[in-house]
């Protein structure tokens, strides 16, 4: 005797086999991760820079050693947030927190490093190649950010629309939850929105709260699967020992960027020469 099962228990039966097989349904973070790649995917741009370094090294001699200027171009992953203001990790384009106060041993005795950090000629590059002029607001050593401008007045910026995120719009994560950071390829890849999925590692609180994520990138913001942002890529930095990436709480990057959008341009480098430029 056959048994006749109605069409509304087909459908149910199929549902639970679904979600009995994970791998017949569209994963949840995947899921996620496609949703706000579409709707946030342009809030992350590349920043472009010409960074000029300027050594002073002392000790080892009477008197201190004066080392030529040099320039390198720089190019960074940047996060667009409100007030036309983009952060970044100021290691990404200022190595002078890492450099500075380095002691080297010679055979005049030990030699100390100061260092400083200057930029000019910074651009937001967008996906088609068009270069936006911007300028440097304020930076926060400790914290690892750096804050940028958009020239809205200049004639590259004229017509263009920029993707903010509301730096107000995020959430708390706990261990384990999973991470979604939004990214751009590089220029030979014709910088395309990208996106990593990850993992939630640890949670450190004190001296205050620093989250690690697999997914994280410098200068990139990750987020929680309902969309929420939980912070920005940046480095975690000790004397003498290596640096750590770590996401940044949105709270900590909104305190400096509410400073950040009053604040007049940083000096920007001078125009001379250097006696060597790298790229």
């Amino acid at each position: 005797m056959k048994i006749k099962i109605p069409n509304f228990s087909l459908a149910l039966i199929g549902l639970l086999a679904l979600n009995l097989h994970p791998a017949l349904a569209e994963d949840a973070s995947q899921a996620a991760a496609r949703k706000l790649l579409a709707e946030k995917g342009d809030s992350v741009v590349w920043l472009s820079a010409v960074m000029k370094i300027s050594m002073t090294a002392a000790g080892g001699s009477d008197s201190p050693m004066n080392i030529p200027d040099r320039e390198r171009k720089v190019e960074a992953l940047a996060t667009l947030i409100d007030s036309g203001l983009l952060v970044t990790a100021m290691s990404q384009v200022d190595p002078s927190r890492e450099m500075e106060g380095r002691e080297f041993n010679t055979a005049k005795g030990p030699v100390r490093f100061d260092v400083s950090v200057t930029l000019k000629e910074v651009k937001v590059v967008l996906q088609d190649g068009t270069e936006i002029p911007a300028e440097q607001v304020m930076k926060d050593a400790d914290l690892d950010l750096a804050f940028f401008r958009v020239k809205a007045d200049s004639k590259e910026a004229k017509g263009v629309t920029f993707k903010t995120l509301d730096l107000k719009d995020d959430a708390k994560v706990k261990l384990s939850d999973d991470a979604i950071t939004l990214s751009r390829t590089e220029e030979i890849l014709n910088r395309v929105p990208a996106v990593t999925r990850g993992q939630v590692t640890s949670i450190t609180e004190k001296p205050r709260t620093f989250v690690r994520a697999t997914s994280a990138q410098l200068g990139c913001p990750t987020f929680n699967l309902d969309g929420k942002l939980v912070g920005v890529g940046v480095s975690r930095y000790m004397k003498d020992k290596s640096s750590v990436l770590i996401v940044l709480p949105a709270a900590d990057v909104q305190e400096i960027a509410q400073q950040a959008a009053k604040a007049k341009p940083l000096a920007a480098a001078s125009e001379s020469k250097p006696e060597k430029v790298s790229e």
